[in-house]
């Protein structure tokens, strides 16, 4: 939507998107949780009553959180429609506080199986609801600013577990961690729903007591001619969009503009999870103890988590002044860049070429990798696709592209351990790096500029 808002509303917009954004600090760490107790796992101390945790079970760790994303998304996709953007959210803690209690009192692989399920669902719930959220209570000049605190929040929380996985045990850090879905119930209570779900289920009263609080109006005293006639607009816009929703027909996903906005949204997520970031990141600590560097494994995946931090801020910066099309160029060209500087690295110490004094390689080129990775493919695929697919197919298209994200993360995660053992660090980051450098290709060609577009257009009002 494009809202007219005064500084207040800006305030709210940022507060709500940033209460919301700790179940999603939460789930960051879930993700992290992989990297520093996998190999303890696997280890002959590891906690569990079924002993040490094999390679393919470690890889099943890893990505059956992709099976649970999928659920999530079909689940939280339905929820949305039933119950609303604010209460569906809302839910993301019933996986989340789920999640942590099972690997608390978890004694077997198979508990953790379940846990990461669990897990999962939290993640698809997220990239389900989250752009969806954030599309609605934004105005359009700091809608991309909103969308990166999303990578933010879930990059912070990767960092965090690094850390306190470093320092705390196995049984402590599920109780810390419990707490902040306890926070985010709490601080929900006090967050509105978006005016476009509430005129979805006729509540067109609260829809403006929403608007109002999204745009930074306290009382009706404040309300101005140019507020009324936002709301209507809005209100005439969520009318035709359901009444086309109703007519939803095939014919509707065949029109050029359907189609290529679909494909984009499937391939921005193809590309985001096959540049091998998020895997490798999952696995950070295992392919540090591979890539020879002389810094400890876990010290390397906490410098890798802040780098996280860096690359996010520099999207949070850039993205509505550069534009999508332009970081994502320089993102995927980056990171093609940055793995193919590990992958020479890890073939000619393979061959046992002599690279003494280059041990720093490693972490600075996945520190580059990484960087670059979060000022564009990290969060751009999410939060663009609203802004390319036609209104009356949004919501539809948007379930195909996260359907398709957790397929890709699932098969990313699962076969890097594998192959990992079959052809080696090198050649693992060789197939990442060539899908980076043939998808900047398709993104130069292809993909449009979105910057700055405005979601109610005057053919859908």
């Amino acid at each position: 939507m494009c809202l007219k808002f005064e500084s207040k509303g800006v305030l709210h917009q940022v507060l709500a998107t940033c209460t919301i954004n700790i179940v999603n600090f939460a789930h960051g760490a879930g993700l992290g949780w992989v990297s520093p107790f996998l190999p303890l796992l696997q280890s002959e101390d590891s906690p569990l009553d079924t002993g040490p945790v094999t390679v393919e079970q470690g890889s099943w760790i890893g990505s059956i959180l992709c099976l649970g994303g999928l659920f999530g998304v079909m689940i939280y996709g339905y929820l949305t429609e039933k119950m609303g953007v604010k209460k569906s959210i809302a839910s993301l803690c019933i996986s989340n506080m789920s999640f942590w209690t099972i690997v608390y009192f978890g004694t077997s692989v198979y508990h953790l199986y379940l846990a990461r399920f669990l897990a999962g669902m939290t993640g698809g719930g997220v990239i389900v609801t989250f752009p969806l959220f954030i599309a609605d209570i934004s105005d359009s000049k700091i809608r991309g600013a909103l969308g990166s605190i999303l990578a933010l929040a879930g990059n912070s929380g990767i960092l965090t577990m690094y850390i306190i996985g470093d320092l705390l045990s196995y049984r402590t850090v599920p109780v810390v961690m419990i707490t902040l879905p306890t926070l985010f119930v709490i601080l929900m209570m006090f967050i509105p729903e978006t005016p476009q779900s509430l005129l979805k289920q006729r509540n067109v009263s609260q829809a403006e007591r929403s608007l109002k609080f999204y745009s930074g109006i306290k009382s009706d005293q404040e309300t101005t001619p140019e507020f009324k006639q936002q709301f209507e607009k809005l209100r005439n816009f969520i009318l035709n969009s359901k009444l086309q929703s109703e007519r939803l027909q095939l014919q509707d996903f065949t029109s050029p503009a359907a189609k290529m906005g679909i494909l984009i949204g499937i391939f921005l997520m193809f590309l985001n999870q096959f540049s091998g970031v998020f895997a490798i990141l999952t696995y950070a600590v295992s392919i540090f103890s591979e890539s020879g560097s002389t810094l400890s494994p876990g010290t390397s995946a906490i410098i890798l988590g802040a780098i996280q931090i860096v690359g996010t801020i520099a999207s949070f910066i850039f993205i509505d002044l550069a534009g999508r099309k332009v970081l994502l160029l320089i993102s995927t060209y980056g990171t093609g860049l940055g793995l193919s500087c590990l992958g020479v690295y890890s073939w000619l110490r393979s061959q046992g070429v002599d690279l003494a004094g280059l041990d720093w390689i490693p972490i600075a080129s996945l520190s580059l990798t990484v960087f670059l990775f979060c000022v564009g493919l990290c969060s751009i695929p999410f939060f663009v696709l609203p802004e390319l697919l036609p209104a009356k197919i949004c919501n539809a298209g948007n379930s195909i592209s996260m359907i398709s994200v957790t397929i890709f993360s699932f098969i990313s995660l699962k076969i890097l351990p594998i192959l990992m053992e079959q052809i080696q660090l090198h050649g693992a980051v060789a197939i990442f790096a060539s899908t980076c450098f043939i998808g900047g290709i398709v993104i130069a060609l292809f993909i449009p500029e979105t910057k700055g577009k405005n979601l109610i257009t005057p053919e859908n009002v």
